[in-house]
């Protein structure tokens, strides 16, 4: 009897092996582009207009993300993990009457997401897939007549990956960042751009 639970017990300790072995792990890294709006607070709409002057609400954004992908090639499902860091250009705050400059602002956004890819394309010759994500990152926004100010700031994103070769994947994403530190200038923002990634 014990050498039957003890053959038992090695069998389906082979097989959990066997399994975390068939696993493929493919680590990548990419530079992204897109733009970046925000939704800003009602302290800061309200300085806004005490101070009659127009705070931008969009931004160029550039940045480098990196990351692992895990799950069969051929599977429906893969998960992984993505690390991002994007940093927007600088756009004006302008007089509201004059247009002239009055400061410039700029923000910068860091996160670490799980990543579900669901395979959508309809054969095996190559891999289109929905790519649906949750993290955590924070948030800096930056005005040069004022400090920067950082914020946590969970994550949820959704877009597409489209393979053109095995190791070079073009990507379109969706980004949306909650900001949570109280009195904070912006209770929202979001990034949609795209992404060209080398998977190893």
């Amino acid at each position: 009897m014990k050498s039957n639970i003890m053959l038992s017990s090695v069998a389906a300790l082979l097989v959990s092996v066997a399994g975390a072995n068939a696993m493929e792990y493919r680590p990548f890294i990419g530079a992204t582009m897109g733009l970046q709006g925000i939704v800003y607070s009602d302290d800061a709409k309200d300085m806004e207009r005490a101070g009659h002057f127009d705070l931008p609400t969009d931004f160029f954004v550039f940045g480098i993300e990196s990351g692992v992908r895990a799950g069969g090639y051929n599977q429906i499902y893969n998960g992984g993990f993505t690390l991002s860091a994007t940093k927007s250009t600088y756009s004006k705050v302008q007089d509201k009457y004059t247009d002239h400059r009055v400061a410039s602002t700029d923000m910068f956004n860091i996160s670490a997401t799980y990543d579900n890819y669901i395979r959508i394309s309809g054969d095996k010759a190559s891999r289109i897939d929905l790519v649906l994500g949750a993290g955590l990152g924070a948030m800096a926004y930056h005005a040069d007549v004022d400090s920067t100010r950082w914020s946590f700031a969970p994550e949820i994103k959704a877009g597409m990956d489209f393979e053109l070769t095995h190791n070079v994947t073009l990507s379109a994403t969706a980004r949306a960042v909650f900001p949570t530190r109280s009195q904070y200038d912006a209770d929202m923002s979001y990034i949609v751009g795209g992404a060209v990634k080398y998977i190893f």
